[in-house]
């Protein structure tokens, strides 16, 4: 498996990643996971869990997109022993990644995670295009594109284009760690004060909507005052532009109902859950593709309040357990919010329909299934 940023980076691909890995390896499946070593004080090459490790020297950084010559020559050496090369873009390499498969007569599986968006500017456009076309040329030589949900296929133009190679699986989303905490002793740990509780999880980024969430919360505490916003992220190692400086004013000020906890470990994540009334996901492009969080937030009996985007919109749709907001459209995400909050049991699920949605077991299979077609296959 080959993408540009891995663990210990924190987002929803390489949470992805690990997971799926993990599952395939507990099935028998040998898994070298192909990467950038995007940290100097990163090792070459290590096993965790049962994955094999592989990160290569990055030579120069290009906005959010990264160079490495080094990551090629690996592949070269990878490709050896692989039966299946396993991309996941966004990727900037993909196009080389693809072609040395291509002469190595190693199928390849792409994994379309999400849609690529640049920040403006001529440079960050030309960086967009030159992606773009790279990632194309591994679409068109996959032996199967795998994307999360139909929905996000058919409104997404490079898979819409593409038909007869796309199919969906839905991503593997694990039940989060139980939490050793009583919800009242998580909310103090993580020093979160008022009810109800509002909790974004991500990247503070501007593709994450972040600013419409901010507008939307005004509006929330006009009905509910002591009501809380909890921002669990990372919001300074993400590369590219983020919103962590316009937040400053409002988590300095204690009357403003906002809590950034930073980046909070997988084992800690459903002490979060255990004290929010509501996940908020208002992404406002197809950068978002579904929202793991979502799953991982119903599968602890939050509902979710997301936006209308193509697969963004599904996990709700599945469930029930929760309401979908127009994009970018403060003034509905809050009434949605406020919906969801003055009748919170009409959103509650058994855990039990969740898991059955969104299976571990299926997707696992379902990957095994696209694989076992591609080596069949030899190609596209």
């Amino acid at each position: 498996m080959a993408l540009d940023y891995y663990r210990p980076y924190v987002s929803g691909l390489s949470m992805y990643v690990e997971r799926l890995g993990r599952a395939l390896t507990d099935r028998g499946h040998a898994i070298t996971v192909l990467t950038h070593r995007h940290r100097a004080d990163l090792p070459a090459e290590e096993e965790v869990q049962g994955l094999r490790i592989v990160r290569a020297r990055v030579l120069a950084r290009l906005g959010k997109a990264l160079v490495s010559p080094a990551l090629l020559m690996a592949a070269g050496r990878e490709l050896k022993r692989a039966d299946v090369l396993h991309l996941h873009v966004p990727l900037a390499s993909a196009a080389p990644l693809a072609a040395l498969a291509a002469a190595s007569a190693v199928p390849v599986v792409v994994t379309y995670h999400c849609d690529l968006h640049t920040p403006p500017g001529v440079f960050q456009s030309l960086v967009e295009s030159v992606a773009r076309a790279s990632q194309n040329f591994a679409l068109d030589r996959a032996s199967k594109v795998v994307t999360y949900t139909e929905d996000y296929a058919r409104h997404t133009e490079s898979l819409a284009e593409r038909p007869e190679r796309v199919t969906w699986i839905l991503p593997p989303v694990p039940d989060p760690i139980p939490s050793a905490l009583r919800p009242a002793d998580a909310k103090r740990h993580f020093g979160v004060r008022g009810s109800p509780v509002l909790l974004f999880l991500g990247r503070f980024a501007e593709e994450k909507g972040l600013p419409v969430l901010l507008s939307a919360f005004e509006a929330v505490r006009k009905k509910y005052p002591e009501a809380a916003l909890v921002l669990a992220g990372e919001k300074d190692a993400v590369p590219g532009e983020t919103v962590g400086a316009r937040l400053s004013p409002l988590l300095a000020d204690p009357g403003s109902g906002l809590t950034a906890t930073g980046l909070v470990p997988p084992d800690r994540v459903a002490e979060l859950f255990s004290f929010a009334d509501v996940l908020v996901l208002p992404s406002i492009n197809s950068t978002e593709s579904f929202g793991l969080c979502q799953v991982e937030a119903m599968l602890c009996g939050v509902p979710s309040v997301a936006s209308n985007l193509p697969g963004v919109r599904q996990a709700v749709r599945m469930t029930g357990m929760g309401e979908i907001a127009r994009v970018g459209n403060a003034g509905d995400l809050a009434g949605k919010i406020l919906q969801v909050l003055a009748s919170p049991e009409r959103y509650r699920r058994p855990h039990a329909d969740v898991r059955r949605a969104f299976s571990m077991d299926r997707t696992s299979s379902e990957y095994e299934g696209v694989y076992t077609a591609a080596i069949q296959d030899g190609g596209p």
